[in-house]
């Protein structure tokens, strides 16, 4: 499918100028400490949008030259991505601090695992640097989307032992992440599956396409009136704070 070029212009810089909006929208309400990590994920995303067109149509700059600013964008673009999955992680088990170290523990070591393998599979790879690095961005883009599935679809199920209201913030950044994480990982099989190059007009498209509704997902969310989430006293939150006070004796062993 051949996409037209206004069209892709446009999916390629709409997302990035809401998030404009939704970054002044973070601070206007306050939340830039709340969600520190979100709220540079998404003023990079601006920063990063415009770097990139500036790279992609000014006749200065080769095509390896823009290949190779897309890779650093994507890996800057990933590790962003799991830091704002921590940060939502720690919001939601703020109430329960044992939980939220394990959690913390949990993501360091993944972060340590996958910087192994992105650094083995450059330094053993046969191709030239370029396509070594992109070997390596690809592999570690599709481990960080698997862990990022994992943990988003972790928070959303755990969301009805914690009383974690959809209205939330939290919550639609979540959601969001996630969807768009979903895409990626389904992205990344079909070219594991059928080749790197399969439908390479109309992925990309539809790539910016999803983080266009994720963007409009997440300011709907910040427009909606924010909730607080509070301990629930069901056998459920009971179970969940008996975890937390098991966890907590087992660290301080």
């Amino acid at each position: 499918m051949t996409v037209p070029r206004w069209l892709f212009l446009y999916l390629w810089i709409a997302p990035h100028v809401l998030q404009v909006v939704l970054a002044a929208m973070m601070i206007h309400r306050k939340l830039v400490r709340k969600f520190p990590a979100f709220f540079v994920y998404t003023v990079y995303q601006v920063v990063q949008c415009a770097v990139l067109v500036t790279i992609g149509l000014a006749p200065a700059f080769t095509e390896e030259q823009y290949a190779m600013a897309i890779l650093v964008d994507g890996a800057i673009s990933i590790a962003l991505r799991f830091a704002v999955v921590y940060e939502i992680f720690g919001h939601v088990f703020e109430s329960y601090p044992a939980l939220q170290q394990f959690g913390g523990m949990l993501f360091r070591w993944a972060t340590a695992v996958l910087m192994v393998v992105a650094v083995v599979l450059v330094a053993y790879s046969s191709n030239s640097g370029l396509d070594r690095m992109h070997i390596a961005y690809l592999v570690v883009d599709r481990a960080v989307s698997i862990v990022q599935c994992g943990l988003l679809i972790l928070l959303i199920l755990l969301a009805r032992f914690l009383s974690f209201p959809w209205t939330s913030f939290a919550y639609g950044i979540t959601i969001g992440l996630g969807l768009f994480s979903s895409v990626e990982l389904g992205i990344s099989a079909l070219q594991a599956q059928f080749g790197l190059y399969v439908a390479y007009e109309f992925l990309p498209s539809f790539t910016m396409a999803v983080y266009h509704c994720c963007v409009v997902f997440w300011v709907v969310s910040l427009l909606l009136p924010e909730q607080k989430s509070s301990r629930v006293n069901t056998g459920s939150g009971y179970e969940l704070q008996h975890w937390n006070d098991a966890l907590a004796r087992f660290l301080h062993q």
